[in-house]
């Protein structure tokens, strides 16, 4: 019985600790990219997960399409979910090696700046264009 009160004590003082790495921690909206597709709600700072689907290289800055997936307790995209939070695209400045993002887990932070509509296959697509200060690689 006392290992078992001891066991159990360690376990929850571990989870209690459970929290994002430095890099994504701070104060994000709750705002999901779904409902910046509908409302347009710029310049929310934000912490969005998902996986990467693509890296367009642009002359000063690169540019992610991310499927946003609902984060786990680290911020992490959550594997349990199979529901998605809609797309977006996250853009820092300088080059991001296509390769290393290949359909690779991702969090984002960073501010909101815009919606822009490109194309899914035929079907019209608005997208939440994020200026990220963080593009977190899991």
């Amino acid at each position: 019985m006392k290992t078992t009160i001891t066991l159990l004590s360690i376990v929850l003082g571990l989870t209690a600790c459970v929290q994002p790495p430095k890099p994504l921690r701070g104060e994000f909206s709750a705002v999901s990219p779904r409902q910046v597709q509908n409302a347009e709600r710029l310049n929310q700072k934000i912490r969005w997960t998902g996986f990467v689907l693509e890296v367009e290289n642009l002359e000063k800055k690169s540019c992610l399409t991310v499927v946003g997936k609902i984060p786990d307790a680290v911020a992490k995209p959550s594997r349990y979910y199979r529901a998605d939070q809609g797309r977006f695209i996250a853009c820092k400045e300088g080059f991001l090696e296509p390769e290393f993002f290949n359909e690779k887990p991702i969090t984002v932070t960073g501010v909101v700046r815009e919606v822009i509509e490109k194309k899914v296959g035929e079907h019209p697509y608005r997208y939440p264009v994020v200026d990220a200060s963080v593009v977190y690689v899991w």
